[in-house]
């Protein structure tokens, strides 16, 4: 006889509650002006929340991991920026015309979702800001990294990425990018938590909660 699976704890009640906790944490940090956002689709409720906590600035900026076949995911893209690689991706010979059509598919995806999230409008500007990308549970780095990069291109003075619930070797790709990181929970597992907050476990009734969220602040 099967034993039944045991859901663990989970870290956070709710994950407005993480997000506002996670607006206070941020609030010992960096001081005004300050926006923070969150990548679609897991980290839009934590990024509304918290900057509810710190009454600053709020958007919704969209990624799309870069994903090869047999490889999985090998990087990201954030809005219209450019590609972010995992340094340890080395490209064999013959894999370029893929490795390009996996980073055009990653735009075309970019497109859809901004659509969903933010209808015609642009994202909002970040120069001369502190820009802090915001997500749920960060168990890969890249979507992070390609929306901060892209941050950091469009002029904002000083970038970081933010998390309630994060792992060990997140934690270190995102430091050596020269970016701040803050994140009350840091796993060690790099598979992460299995239940990070306690609000149902459905990927699609949080997708749909985020674009009403992400809508709401247009």
């Amino acid at each position: 006889m099967t034993a039944p699976t045991t859901i663990p704890e989970a870290l956070y009640p709710t994950r407005l509650g993480a997000g506002s906790m996670l607006g206070r944490t941020l609030s010992t940090r960096f001081q005004p002006p300050l926006v923070l956002l969150g990548i679609t689709p897991t980290g839009v409720e934590i990024a509304a929340a918290a900057s509810k906590a710190l009454s600053c600035g709020f958007d919704v900026i969209v990624g799309s991991h870069i994903r090869m076949k047999d490889l999985g995911i090998i990087g990201a893209v954030a809005e219209d920026g450019d590609a972010v690689l995992d340094p340890d991706f080395a490209p064999r010979f013959g894999m370029m015309d893929a490795l390009n059509e996996a980073i055009e598919h990653a735009r075309r995806a970019i497109k859809t979702e901004r659509l969903l999230f933010r209808g015609p409008r642009e994202l909002r500007s970040v120069e001369g800001t502190i820009a802090v990308i915001v997500d749920g549970q960060i168990v890969s780095p890249w979507k992070v990294l390609a929306a901060a990069e892209y941050c950091r291109a469009k002029g904002a003075v000083r970038v970081a990425v933010a998390a309630p619930v994060s792992t060990q070797q997140v934690q270190e790709r995102i430091r050596g990018r020269k970016f701040d990181f803050v994140c009350p929970s840091v796993l060690m597992d790099p598979g992460g938590h299995k239940h990070p907050f306690g609000d149902p476990m459905d990927a699609s009734a949080e997708r749909l909660r985020s674009i009403v969220v992400a809508r709401q602040a247009a």
